[in-house]
């Protein structure tokens, strides 16, 4: 008798999973069935008929599920082999064992039966006319070491099987209902690709079923199930039966509901298992029922403290606007943005109006403008900010993955090519820190496979590697940067500018913008990835004659402290140097920073370093520039 409903007695609940339905009502025209997927994880089922009142669903194992469905079919016994422990029967009765024994013989529980009293096994299973039983295949992709280049006894047991699902017949037993049924032969396999293609190419009598991750409603359900008993659950539970409802029509969610709706919604992509042992974690650390959060990145990540919660931090974001300009100049629009962006991660805040995605990225920036006006310095700018060091910076330069192989580079390669067992650079990268700060450096230069990845990483804040192992990075900081819309394409098909230094603000972001969205929704065709973006693109502004000069003295006091540090010597520049300097470092803005920069090199640095090593000068002098000479092919200085 089955615990689900009486044996064959109408449609089977509509709270038992979906695959377990499609199952049942296979079992008429297919002999075998291939278990893929989410087979190593507990299932939902509603509790048996005689459990009292109970409600609460019951937690079983893929094997232990599907018996729930076999047995309502009218199945005898389900006969179960795995590498390890062998044959086992189950349910573990006398008659269940009793059933085995009259259709494939004596059972040798514990000892290896090897792959020929396997097939025989098999084979009894399918043909048998006296009883309905099924045969489940544990571990089934451990039976062959290499599906590609199989062994002659494991060719042979395979044929075997292939033989059977075309030699089985349904079977009608008297008196049982539903009827007639396969005895079916179940393989729980980890992919697909772990049996050979010639076994299940073409044969109608294989049905491959996908077991998925669990769903929202499911993963409710479980979280009803354990909230419960984390610690302070009950005095929550009773201090809100003693707080006053502030409306009758519309109550206000509770502490347990939002602590099971949070828990539900954190533990996206996660196995029901997973939550399990996230309860448990959240238990041994005492942590508080508001607190599951916590628990959750804790057993994603690895790190039971928040920093995004640290005082420490809000402190330094409170004050980011100035910080942040100090070190990139004449970027206080993007620099408030940002601000924005991070004061939204601190406060748990991102996503916050799409439910069900908490397990985004903490924060997602696209900066788009010029080059050398402070787009990678900001990003510096922002890991010193809120992880306190640059250690936690990592950036990848996009234009080294412009080839569709380059992204084994980035997540590993798959596993039979060579290096799959090495990871890939931003998996490993993030896997090791995942409190940290990922640039994408100039990203309209990756190959569209590559950007596809970035869809999982935006929506779903994870990404599986190439071995298969997933990454996650709800805790990590994302920014994007590109030059796109600064150049466009001319008449002729030449490359023109775009946008300049003179550009107005207003008409500058609304050319890059343009150039953007044409460039992924048009170009790539992928405007998904523009959507998971969102309103986070910030512009920046060309650098201003102003900033210019503000940017030269910024590198002068750098020259200085390297000659301070390298040679001991105190390096000036006189004012009239000075102005020669600021004259032609700010000649030409259109490559902004890094422009001024070269340009300084240049003219002072190079000549500088010359006359400094001729001299040879000892500790503690002080050395003024007194004057710059340039022309087209030489740079000299007058030092005094």
């Amino acid at each position: 008798m089955s615990t689900l409903d009486d044996v064959g007695s109408g449609p089977m609940p509509a709270d038992v999973p979906r695959w377990l339905r499609d199952i049942e009502s296979s079992l008429p025209v297919r002999a075998q069935f291939v278990l893929t997927g989410n087979v190593r994880d507990i299932h939902l089922l509603p509790p048996p008929p005689d459990s009292g009142g109970r409600t609460a669903p019951r937690r079983l194992p893929t094997v232990e599920a599907l018996w729930e469905v076999l047995s309502r079919s009218g199945y005898e016994c389900l006969i179960v082999h795995d590498p390890v422990d062998h044959l086992t029967v189950h349910p573990p009765t006398d008659a269940a064992r009793q059933s085995a024994v009259d259709v494939v013989g004596p059972l040798d529980s514990g000892r290896d039966v090897g792959l020929a009293r396997l097939a025989e096994i098999v084979r009894a299973v399918a043909t048998t006319r006296a009883h309905r039983i099924a045969l489940v295949l544990d571990y089934a992709s451990r039976l062959t070491v290499n599906p590609q280049t199989l062994e002659d006894d494991e060719h042979r047991f395979l044929v075997a099987c292939e033989k059977a699902s075309h030699l089985a017949l349904p079977l009608y037993v008297d008196g049982v209902r539903p009827g007639p049924l396969y005895n079916p032969l179940f393989w729980i396999v980890s992919s697909e690709r772990d049996l050979p293609a010639w076994l299940l190419l073409r044969n109608e009598a294989i049905k491959t079923v996908s077991i998925p991750l669990p769903d929202l409603d499911e993963r409710l359900r479980l979280a009803a199930l354990l909230v419960p008993s984390l610690p302070d659950a009950r005095e929550a539970l009773a201090a809100q039966d003693r707080t006053p409802r502030a409306s009758a029509v519309a109550p206000e969610e509770s502490v347990i509901d939002r602590a099971v709706r949070r828990f539900a919604e954190q533990s996206e992509a996660m196995t029901l298992g997973s939550m399990v042992e996230i309860s448990r974690l959240a238990i041994e650390r005492r942590l508080p029922v508001t607190d599951i959060e916590d628990a959750v990145r804790a057993y994603r990540v690895g790190m039971l403290d928040n920093p995004w919660k640290r005082p420490l931090l809000r402190d330094r974001i409170r004050a980011g606007d100035a910080e942040l300009a100090r070190h990139v100049l004449g970027q206080q629009r993007a620099i408030h943005k940002v601000v924005d962006v991070l004061i939204r991660s601190a406060t748990g805040l991102t996503a916050a109006h799409s439910a069900g995605h908490a397990s985004r990225p903490r924060g997602i920036l696209f900066f788009a403008g010029p080059t050398g006006v402070g787009k990678t310095e900001l990003a510096k700018g922002i890991t010193r900010l809120v992880f306190g060091s640059e250690d936690a910076y990592t950036r990848f330069d996009m234009s080294e993955f412009s080839a569709e192989h380059s992204e084994a580079r980035l997540i590993g390669a798959p596993p039979g090519y060579i290096g799959h067992d090495a990871g890939g650079q931003l998996t490993n990268g993030v896997r090791e820190k995942p409190f940290s700060l990922v640039l994408f450096d100039e990203i309209e230069k990756a190959h569209p496979r590559i950007l596809d990845k970035f869809l999982q990483i935006l929506e779903d804040g994870r990404l599986t590697d190439g071995s298969g192992s997933t990454v996650h990075f709800s805790e990590t900081l994302l920014v994007f940067t590109s030059n796109l819309g600064i150049y466009a394409e001319g008449p002729d098909g030449e490359r023109v500018l775009n946008v300049s230094v003179e550009t107005p603000r207003a008409e500058l972001e609304a050319k890059m913008r343009a150039a953007i969205t044409e460039h992924f929704t048009v170009r790539l065709n992928r405007p998904e990835l523009l959507n998971r973006i969102g309103d986070n693109i910030i512009v920046f502004d060309f650098i201003t004659p102003d900033v210019g000069r503000q940017l030269v003295d910024h590198y002068l006091r750098n020259v200085a402290q390297r000659v301070e540090k390298e040679m001991g010597l105190v390096l000036q520049v006189a004012p009239e140097a000075r102005e020669v300097l600021v004259r032609c470092a700010t000649q030409d803005l259109s490559f902004g920073g890094r422009g001024i920069g070269s340009v300084l090199e240049s003219i002072l640095v190079n000549p500088l370093a010359r006359a400094l090593f001729m001299k040879q000068l000892p500790p503690g002098r002080t050395v003024v520039v007194t004057g710059v000479e340039t022309d087209d092919e030489f740079s000299s200085v007058t030092l005094s």
